[in-house]
């Protein structure tokens, strides 16, 4: 249940934590709740980018933009096998997957579609271990998740019994029409196209999806490619690998168009 005052959404009562994805929507949420607090956040209140390693690189240059023009101290996050996680900066945080490469290493397999042990320990469980050594153990966690996403609103859980996600978002009525409207009119924002998102090369994006992205920007998928092979096994079962992929798109070009069938993700709320 998500404790506000005022009825207002965006006025949550500490201890809270805003996790930021590093897209629109997340940073729509997080300029809210600094306006609801008259633009500064209340003590016991943290703001956490959880690195992958594999967001795209004008998400990293976005959060720090968000930090500095917003005054608002985003903490990095990255997943770290012997404690679960550890506190980066714009600086020191990897951008090659070696956080994914060391969560895999550690687990001794891949993610899956069934199996999302990425999203959980990459992003999910550092950021809560983080809080819980600050000391925390009962908090609301702001996801970014809008009204025209009732189904995932309505649905999210937590990890952890201490962890209590809230989408004040939903609450508040804001949909993805308001976050266009919102950022068309500011003097910066995430300059990548909104189907790629900040985990570009991720599994589960739909075959067509992953195309385009492919088609765009190759690189990509790189990470992803290597990573099948090296460890000899895949991401997903019932499509092309991505080598295979890769290689079609240099060949073929696109053969499938985006069918709506990508399947939604913490990583990007």
């Amino acid at each position: 249940m998500q404790r506000t005052k005022m009825n207002n959404p965006y006025l949550i009562e500490p201890p809270f934590s805003v996790s930021f994805s590093g897209g629109e929507s997340s940073a729509f949420m997080l300029r809210n709740i600094l306006d609801a607090y008259g633009g500064q956040l209340p003590s016991k209140s943290k703001v956490l980018f959880a690195n992958t390693g594999l967001e795209h690189e004008k998400t990293y240059k976005f959060v720090d933009e968000v930090s500095s023009r917003w005054s608002v101290d985003v903490t990095w996050i990255e997943y770290d096998p012997e404690n679960r996680f550890k506190v980066v900066t714009p600086d020191s945080a990897r951008t090659n997957g070696e956080p994914f490469d060391e969560l895999i290493e550690k687990k001794g397999f891949l993610p899956t579609p069934v199996s999302r042990m990425c999203t959980t320990n990459l992003k999910m469980r550092a950021m809560i271990h983080y809080l819980k050594s600050l000391g925390w153990d009962d908090w609301d966690s702001a996801i970014g998740l809008r009204a025209d996403e009732p189904k995932r609103a309505l649905g999210i859980k937590g990890d952890y019994a201490s962890e209590h996600p809230v989408c004040p978002m939903y609450h508040a009525g804001h949909t993805l029409e308001d976050v266009e409207e919102y950022w068309s009119k500011q003097a910066f924002r995430l300059e990548i196209p909104r189907w790629m998102g900040n985990c570009c090369g991720c599994f589960l994006k739909s075959r067509g999806r992953l195309e385009m992205v492919g088609d765009a920007e190759p690189g990509q998928l790189e990470w992803w490619s290597k990573t099948e092979q090296r460890t000899g096994k895949t991401f997903r079962i019932d499509r092309p690998n991505y080598s295979q992929l890769l290689h079609q798109i240099t060949i073929q070009g696109r053969l499938f168009e985006d069918d709506g069938s990508t399947i939604p993700c913490r990583c990007t709320d």
